[in-house]
């Protein structure tokens, strides 16, 4: 299947309610910020665009999504600079809510799916030129790229024509009355237009100063000094470009881009990978539209390209993956994907969303949650008695962004599959290092350098000690922690231990006061986390979990375990994920593949310390 590129605009005000259709420019040769820095230019030379029996009958479509036919696009051609076509909208619903968008100026936008057959680069203006390409599809968006066309655009330069003509008129009547009297009639019609035209312009302006939070007074100058709505939208852009630059400490930035779910399906990590390795973006122009709107909201570029977070994907296993080896990849070439999420797999990969952490995906900007940190004070009072007492206090835990950045590799024949399969591996791939560093965070980042803080780290996280030096895991140390966190009042519904493989070889053989086995098995432990249980409560495994810890002469062999109410962790997530592959490194060279670096923009936060307990001079070694 031809993949497309594609390119914004916007909608003429040639609209013909009786025969359902406008008339729209929707595409030019005006230069289009593509990748990294370079633009690009649709050449209007004769020839270079193709309209062939396949133009005679494209589809209108909304959001690109091909289950969403609204229309046909009819007699394309290309007049100047331009390329125009005839919308004629359908009759069904779908059609006439379209229809009624574009008459009410709610719905003015076109993008185009396009497919470049040949190009000329210009390295030295970071420009290359479309000499031979053909339009495919014919969209209605919301946001355009290229804001010189588009429905009600051509109208303008009518009007704005007509404007001249009409003033070049009152300029001829002054110098020769008897002919001014002769475009008398002409004349005071294109007047009448020229103050429809002025009050369109108003009416717009205003429209995108309040759709983007323009301030009044910018609005009021943009109006006021007569620029056309082509300058007032560029201008707008410009200042939505350094706010994104420069945000403010309480500025949110919306990283979730609205996606059909055909747009999703669709969007391919490997075709992204192999376009940022050889710098040639012509065959994953839709990755590269996404990854430059990404940047754009973010006010920030990448080598490699940014990847939403909210992509379907098949839930598997990860490791490295090669196709010569039929364990590691081999099997899987030419099957089918089973659709899922990325958000999904990720909860199913990082043990402490298992566990019922909060997960807070798509977040924007900086978060508080406000906590409650103590409780007001009741009392019993006589008939005639006064009330005394204290109100409740509280403060906010805050989540904001932090970088992680997790490694992988891909082998060179894996890269050049087009299966679906590869496809998913690759994500699950991706989702896989990202857990893991979840994990490792929330058990236990440092706070400093860049790093969320860890339950283990945290300020007033409760604690069970086995000795001076250690000490082998006892069933009274579990009661322990059991008791101090429920004594804290911190018990709630998503209480459990998590361990490491080492730790839980211990706790299995661990017996009751009457010789028995304290450990249970759990139904399906091979297929989870949760190996089993003790006293009442799983036991998740991970080896996240330190076993390399110090307590007194017991250097580097101590393990942790963790207990709590593990609801009260909460994991933030940004809806971006930026990609890196480096086909240089060492592995990566010498084994002919890729490996991938994935910088994920996540935090951790704990809402009450003391719904943790932690036990970190575990000993599992007689000889300790």
């Amino acid at each position: 299947m031809t993949e497309l590129l594609r390119r914004s605009a916007q909608v003429t005000d040639e609209v013909d309610v009786e025969h359902r259709t406008v008339r729209a420019s929707i595409a030019s040769d005006t230069p289009v910020q593509m990748w990294s820095n370079w633009k690009e230019i649709l050449s209007h030379s004769p020839g270079s665009m193709r309209n062939g029996q396949r133009q005679q009958s494209l589809p209108l479509l909304f959001g690109h999504d091909p289950d969403r036919v609204v229309g046909v696009i009819e007699n394309l051609q290309q007049e100047g600079r331009r390329t125009y076509a005839t919308l004629r909208f359908a009759s069904d619903d779908e059609g006439e809510k379209a229809f009624s968008r574009v008459k009410e100026r709610i719905l003015t936008n076109i993008s185009v799916g396009y497919q470049v057959y040949r190009r000329e680069d210009d390295e030295e203006a970071r420009t290359t030129t479309a000499t031979d390409w053909e339009i495919f599809e014919v969209s209605l968006v919301a946001m355009p790229a290229d804001a010189t066309v588009g429905v009600y655009r051509s109208a303008k330069e009518k009007l704005e024509q007509r404007k001249e003509s009409f003033e070049m008129a009152e300029t001829d009547k002054k110098a020769a009355p008897q002919a001014a009297q002769m475009q008398t009639e002409p004349s005071v019609a294109s007047e009448a237009e020229v103050r429809s035209a002025e009050r369109t312009r108003i009416q717009e302006i205003s429209t995108m100063c309040r759709d983007f939070k323009i301030d009044d007074d910018r609005r009021n100058d943009l109006i006021s000094r007569g620029a056309s709505v082509d300058e007032a939208r560029a201008i707008i852009l410009n200042d939505l470009k350094g706010r994104a630059a420069q945000p403010s400490a309480s500025e949110s930035r919306d990283f979730h881009i609205d996606m059909t779910d055909s747009e999703r399906r669709s969007y391919s990590i490997v075709r992204a990978l192999n376009a940022a390795c050889t710098r040639d973006w012509r065959s994953a122009g839709f990755e590269r539209e996404v990854s430059v709107e990404l940047a754009r909201r973010m006010g920030r570029e990448t080598t490699g390209f940014f990847m939403p977070t909210d992509l379907p994907m098949q839930s598997r296993e990860a490791g490295q993956y090669v196709v010569g080896t039929a364990t590691q990849g081999g099997n899987l070439v030419q099957t089918d994907l089973l659709i899922g999420s990325f958000i999904d797999a990720l909860r199913a990969r990082a043990v402490v969303l298992q566990l019922g952490a909060t997960f807070l995906p798509g977040l924007v900007g900086n978060v508080e949650i406000p906590r409650q940190t103590g409780v007001s004070s009741t009392s019993w009072i006589a008939e005639t008695g006064t009330v005394t007492g204290s109100n409740a206090t509280f403060d906010k835990v805050a989540l904001s962004m932090k970088t992680v950045a997790a490694k992988s590799f891909v082998s060179r024949n894996m890269l050049r599959q087009v299966s679906m399969s590869v496809e998913n591996f690759v994500r699950n791939e991706l989702v896989t290092s990202i857990a893991l560093a979840i994990d490792l965070a929330a058990l236990s980042g440092t706070g400093t350098g860049g790093q969320p803080k860890g339950i283990a780290n945290q300020d007033k996280v409760l604690e069970v000690e086995g000795g001076t030096n250690g000490a082998a895991i006892t069933f009274d140390h579990l009661i322990d922690m059991e008791t101090l966190v429920a004594d804290a009042n911190a018990d709630g519904s998503s209480m459990a231990y998590l361990a490491n493989a080492v730790t839980i070889g211990a706790l299995k053989k661990i017996k009751d006061n009457n010789g028995d086995y304290i450990w249970k098995p759990i139904d399906g432990a091979s297929r989870n986390s949760f190996p089993g249980e003790v006293n009442g409560y799983r036991v998740a495994r991970s080896n996240q979990v330190r076993k390399n810890l110090t307590k007194g002469t017991a250097t580097s062999k101590c393990s942790e375990l963790f207990f709590g109410n593990w609801a009260d962790l909460l994991v933030g997530e940004w809806g971006v994920v930026e990609i890196l592959p480096n086909p240089y490194s060492s592995t990566a060279y010498d084994n002919g593949g890729l490996e991938i670096r994935a910088l994920q923009s996540v935090d951790i936060a704990v809402r009450h310390p003391e719904s943790f307990c932690v036990m970190s001079d575990i000993l599992v070694n007689a000889e300790a």
